[in-house]
C-alpha cells in the first residue's frame, strides 16, 4: 500500500498570515476581549493624571448626586408614614400600583403639562418677538436689553411675591388698572378663583422666563449672515418671508435647544406655583413637584414622595435623553 506523504502544516499563527480586516475581526470576537482589555488598560495608564485630576470631582458627585438617588429609591419600596408606625415597613411595589390609582396624581400631571406647555409657548412667542426688535439697529438698544433681562436676574421668590400683590384681589395693580379702564366691573380674585389661577401662575412664569429665549434666539439671529436678507430683499422677499424661510429655519438647533431647556426647568419649577397659590385652589394648579412636596413634608407620607420623586427623575431623564438622541444623530444641527 502506498502511502502518501502529506504536506506538514505551517507551525506559523494564522494570525501572522490575517489582513487588516481579519485582525479588526479578531478583536471584536471573544478571542479578541484580552487584546480590549490590554488597550483599555494601556489608555489608562496613558491618562492616569487625567483620572486622577477628575477623581475628587468624580467621588463628590457620587455622594450629593448618586447616593441620594439610590436611597430615594430604596425608600420608595417601604412604607414610611412617622405618623402611623414609627419604622419603615418594606411593602415592595405598593407605593407604584398607589402611583397608577391616584386620582390627585392623574389631574397634577395633567396641570403639568398644560403648566409647562403653556409657560414655554408664551416664553418662546415673546422672546421671539422681542430678539427680532432688538436685533434691529436703533438708539437705546443696550439699555433695552439690560431692562428685558431684570426679570431672568431677579431672584425667584421676590418675582413671585411681586407678582403675588399684582394679582391681589382687593389690592393688586391689576384689578386697579382693569377697573379703571372699565374692563372689568369689579375685582376679580386672580389666583383664588380655579378658572384664571393656573393662567395667572403661567403668565408669572413666562414673564420669568421670556429673557432667556430671547438672549439665546438673538445670538443665534446675530450669527445668520446679512447677505442672505439681503440677497432675499433683491428678490422681493417680504419680512415674513425671510422670518419663514431663513430666520427661523437657521435657528432650528437654537430653538430646540432652548424650548427643552425650559421645558425642563419649567417642569421642575416649585417656587412660583407654591408661592403664588400653594397648588390650590381645589388643586387647579397643583404641579407634579407641588404634590410631592405635599406628601412629603405635609402629610408625611415620606414612602410614597418618594415613588412620586422617582417618577418626577423618570420623566426628566427621558426628556433629556430624548435631547442628547437627537443631538448625537446630527437632526438638530442638520448634519
Amino acid at each position: 500500500m502506498r502511502l502518501h506523504n502529506k504536506r506538514p502544516r505551517s507551525s506559523k499563527p494564522h494570525n501572522e498570515h490575517a489582513t487588516e480586516k481579519e485582525r479588526d475581526i479578531s478583536i471584536n470576537s471573544p478571542r479578541g476581549v484580552p487584546l480590549l482589555l490590554h488597550d483599555v488598560r494601556r489608555g489608562f495608564r496613558r491618562y492616569a493624571l487625567g483620572y486622577l485630576l477628575i477623581l475628587p470631582a468624580g467621588l463628590i458627585l457620587a455622594v450629593v448626586l448618586i447616593y441620594p438617588l439610590l436611597s430615594l429609591l430604596r425608600m420608595s419600596f417601604f412604607d414610611i408614614e412617622p405618623l402611623r408606625h414609627p419604622d419603615p415597613i418594606f411593602s415592595g411595589f405598593e407605593n407604584y400600583v398607589r402611583l397608577l390609582r391616584d386620582p390627585n396624581l392623574h389631574n397634577s400631571l395633567a396641570q403639568t403639562a398644560f403648566w409647562t406647555f403653556g409657560s414655554v409657548t408664551i416664553q418662546f412667542g415673546i422672546g421671539i418677538v422681542a430678539a427680532i426688535i432688538l436685533n434691529e439697529t436703533f438708539r437705546g438698544r443696550g439699555l433695552a436689553r439690560a431692562f428685558l433681562l431684570i426679570p431672568w436676574a431677579m431672584p425667584s421668590v421676590v418675582g413671585a411675591f411681586a407678582w403675588k400683590w399684582v394679582y391681589h384681589a382687593q389690592l393688586g395693580l391689576l384689578n386697579h388698572i382693569l377697573t379703571s379702564l372699565h374692563l372689568v366691573s369689579h375685582n376679580v380674585n386672580w389666583l383664588g378663583d380655579p378658572a384664571t389661577a393656573m393662567i395667572a401662575a403661567v403668565i408669572t412664569n413666562s414673564w420669568r422666563g421670556f429673557p432667556f429665549m430671547m438672549l439665546m434666539l438673538l445670538a443665534g439671529m446675530q450669527n445668520i449672515p446679512q447677505e442672505l436678507y439681503d440677497a432675499s430683499a433683491v428678490d422681493g422677499a417680504s419680512f415674513w418671508q425671510q422670518l419663514r424661510l431663513i430666520t427661523l429655519p437657521l435657528l432650528k438647533p437654537v430653538i430646540f435647544v432652548i424650548t427643552l431647556l425650559s421645558s425642563i426647568w419649567t417642569f421642575n419649577n416649585f417656587s412660583y406655583i407654591y408661592i403664588l397659590t400653594g397648588g390650590g385652589p381645589a388643586g387647579m394648579t397643583e404641579i407634579l413637584v407641588t404634590y410631592v412636596y405635599k406628601n412629603g413634608f405635609q402629610f408625611f407620607h415620606f414612602g410614597y414622595a418618594a415613588a412620586l420623586s422617582v417618577l418626577l427623575f423618570a420623566v426628566v431623564v427621558v426628556m433629556s435623553f430624548a435631547y442628547i438622541r437627537l443631538m448625537s444623530r446630527g437632526d438638530v444641527t442638520g448634519d
